[in-house]
């Protein structure tokens, strides 16, 4: 089971990128924010735009940071929007976990 649940609602990406803080990890841009406490678990949501690839590479793209987030969250509590420029979709896999790991901290 995923230790965070997902942003689901436009407002709630709408306001992590005017509230949150950002960083700009290379091919991630991340915006971070504290948990409302009305919060059980992280709240995460994962942004990949039409200029990162076609389907196939942005679904790609996705499930690589989902799988990094999966690791990284682990007993954390935090709302994070992670936003994957064009280069995400030629970075190697651990070049992307050291920028979210630089992110998070």
């Amino acid at each position: 089971m995923r230790p965070y649940a997902s942003l689901r609602r436009a407002v709630e990406f709408s306001r992590l990128r005017q509230r949150g803080r950002r960083f700009n990890a290379g091919a991630l841009t991340v915006y971070r924010a504290d948990p409302l406490s009305t919060d059980t678990t992280s709240r995460v949501g994962i942004t990949v735009a039409k200029p990162v690839g076609k389907a196939v590479v942005r679904n790609k793209v996705r499930r690589r940071v989902a799988a990094i987030l999966q690791q990284l969250l682990a007993g954390r509590r935090l709302r994070l929007l992670v936003v994957a420029r064009p280069a995400a979709a030629t970075v190697p896999f651990a070049q992307l976990r050291n920028e979210l790991e630089r992110a998070l901290v």
